[in-house]
């Protein structure tokens, strides 16, 4: 197997299996809602910019999706005391609470997927795929 068939196959199972364990949810929320969950959650004084270049996407698309998790009452925008252009978004109650399922979901599929390998053999692969991020950057 090829290295680029090895990567989309695996990135490829793993989409599948959270997007499966979603659904069982019964949420009414895509993908990309809880990946910028996930991504508000991570960034310390996450902005709408942040949120955008962490990514890829632009400002515009960006904005409706923010728009749709304050209306669904997910985050919040709090003020920026040093820069009044710019608001912090940060996780309400409810998308704390979906966030923390998420993250189960996410254990729940990982540990599945990494069962029957070994520590270092994670740790090695871990390792390896910084590298090739990192010499990609």
């Amino acid at each position: 197997m090829e290295l680029s068939e090895a990567l989309f196959s695996l990135v490829h199972s793993v989409r599948n299996n959270i997007k499966h364990e979603i659904k069982l949810l019964d949420l009414d929320l895509s993908p990309m809602h809880f990946k910028s969950l996930k991504v508000i959650s991570m960034i310390e004084g996450c902005t709408g910019q942040k949120l955008a270049d962490f990514m890829g996407r632009d400002k515009a698309q960006i904005n409706r999706l923010i728009k749709e998790l304050v209306s669904q009452e997910l985050i919040v925008k709090e003020e920026n005391e040093n820069d009044k252009r710019s608001q912090f978004l940060v996780l309400s109650a409810t998308g704390r609470e979906i966030m923390q399922m998420f993250k189960t979901i996410e254990k729940r599929v990982f540990s599945q997927m990494v069962g029957d390998i070994s520590a270092e053999k994670i740790d090695t692969f871990i390792e390896v795929t910084q590298k090739l991020k990192n010499n990609l950057a």
